[in-house]
């Protein structure tokens, strides 16, 4: 690799983002389930053994950290909204401008965790114990911009609110061995056209974090995707994260040069959202492509990444663009050590 650049890279890793799609044997099982045609014991070993592939899709495919795949959430703020005192599970809402939908949390009462000891929120019963594990959230700001508040005085309040119940959560996450964690937050940089995210609303959700991941005894990524990342720059350098994760289908590289990041970066560049497989090169000239326009600016590892949830692609496209993660955080690696 030309200028050097190896000097300053210390890693380049990947992994997954978010939900992976549900195969379509434990689709099926689903629909008994709910229609009456199948009991929970054969729900729960469908869940299982679906896990279970999702496991050995990373673990096989070589990524640094490994996730459980998320398969028993409905949408991506449940089940942790589920798990809270209240909180009414409202209404189906656009996920931003996906074909996909969430039901909205609508804030009733103080909240607070119904069962703090074990919310099942994260399946650890099938996470390899000889691999690294990798817990995914939603981040404080997503989730009160999300929320219909029926109870705190404003927006602020209840960001900082769900952030303590978040650190909470990731606390209990590291006692139990994870390595790694993911806040997922679209909201911080999805705006429709024309509009901007205010420096204060940047500052808040900052802070947020700073509340919920600050200091935690676990490498940790705040994971942005559905817009352009450079609207939240420069205050997002100061974010109390190890990694900063940005969607490349959204963001202008050329947005992103000059700034000293002095973090890890997590390169959004297989597109989740497209059913077309990327091909390893091609991507491969793409984050030489970025690695070089932010030389010397401070960061220090990279990760590959799918942009966002895998849960918009079918089951077996969700498991060759693993793959290609893989080779091409492989390519990478070969090249910046020659």
């Amino acid at each position: 690799m030309p200028n050097g650049v190896n000097r300053w890279i210390s890693m380049i890793g990947c992994y997954m983002t978010g939900i992976f799609p549900r195969p379509k044997e434990l689709i099926s099982i689903t629909r008994d389930y709910e229609r009456g045609r199948t009991g929970k014991a054969e729900l729960d070993k469908a869940f299982s053994d679906a896990t279970l592939k999702v496991v050995e899709a990373q673990s096989s495919a070589g990524l640094n950290y490994v996730a459980d795949g998320m398969l028993r959430w409905q949408d991506p703020l449940r089940p942790f909204t589920e798990n809270l005192n209240g909180v009414k599970i409202g209404g189906l809402a656009r996920w931003f401008n996906n074909n996909m939908f969430y039901r909205k949390p609508v804030i009733t009462g103080e909240l607070s965790w119904k069962k703090r000891a074990d919310p099942k929120i994260i399946d650890i019963e099938h996470l390899p114990k000889n691999l690294h594990w990798k817990a995914i959230l939603p981040a404080p700001y997503t989730l009160a911009q999300l929320s219909e508040d029926n109870f705190y005085k404003d927006k602020t309040e209840l960001v900082f609110k769900y952030a303590r119940l978040v650190r909470e959560q990731i606390e209990s996450s590291v006692k139990q061995g994870f390595k790694y964690i993911q806040l997922s937050d679209p909201a911080l940089v999805y705006k429709p056209r024309l509009a901007q995210i205010s420096r204060d609303e940047v500052k808040i959700a900052g802070e947020a974090l700073r509340l919920a991941i600050g200091g935690v005894s676990a490498r940790t990524c705040l994971q942005t995707f559905f817009g352009d990342f450079c609207q939240i720059l420069p205050e997002a350098l100061d974010f109390p994260v190890d990694d900063l994760g940005i969607d490349f289908y959204e963001t202008d590289i050329d947005g992103l040069k000059g700034y000293k990041f002095g973090k890890g970066i997590a390169l959004g560049l297989v597109d989740s959202r497209g059913s077309l497989v990327e091909k390893v090169g091609e991507l491969v000239v793409v984050a030489k492509e970025i690695i070089k326009s932010i030389e010397g600016d401070g960061v220090s590892a990279f990760f590959l990444c799918p942009n966002c949830d895998l849960e918009f692609l079918p089951w077996e496209r969700a498991l060759e663009k693993v793959k290609v993660v893989s080779r091409v955080a492989k390519r990478l690696r070969e090249e910046f050590d020659e």
